[in-house]
């Protein structure tokens, strides 16, 4: 006969399966609020990327931090600072020649405007050579 002490049979065994050394587990949680109309908008944004909200809070927030610490730059912005540069040091160059034209002036502007693209892209490259050498150093 069986003792009455006998415990039911348990679905959870009895030892969690060591992870493998190159697995990292998630064990720590962030809490917040948020307002409704603040939650939609993260849920919708969240809904779009075909992710839970979970998941894409964490992406957010990791690419964040990320970003911050890689002193990320606005390429937008980073694009339009070039083409003034290009622009000023250009009008400054050819009115050193003298009295500046329309067509001058709009040659010089559409040149500026033409090259910030390729500036950024060649100004990103650059950087991330820099910051790739001095980070094994």
């Amino acid at each position: 006969m069986a003792s009455s002490n006998a415990k039911p049979p348990s679905s959870i065994p009895p030892t969690v399966p060591s992870a493998p050394a190159s697995e990292a587990y998630r064990i720590k949680s962030i809490a917040t609020r948020l307002t409704e109309a603040e939650f939609a908008v993260v849920e919708s944004a969240a809904t779009s990327a075909g992710q839970k909200v979970s998941e894409w809070l964490r992406d957010a927030a990791l690419a964040q931090a990320h970003q911050e610490r890689e002193g990320q730059t606005d390429p937008v912005l980073l694009a339009e600072i070039l083409g003034v540069r290009a622009l000023v040091l250009n009008l400054f160059a050819k009115a050193s020649e003298g009295p500046l034209s329309k067509e001058d002036l709009r040659k010089i502007s559409e040149y500026a405007e033409a090259i910030k693209d390729r500036k950024v892209e060649e100004a990103l490259a650059r950087r991330r050579r820099n910051d790739g050498g001095s980070q094994g150093e």
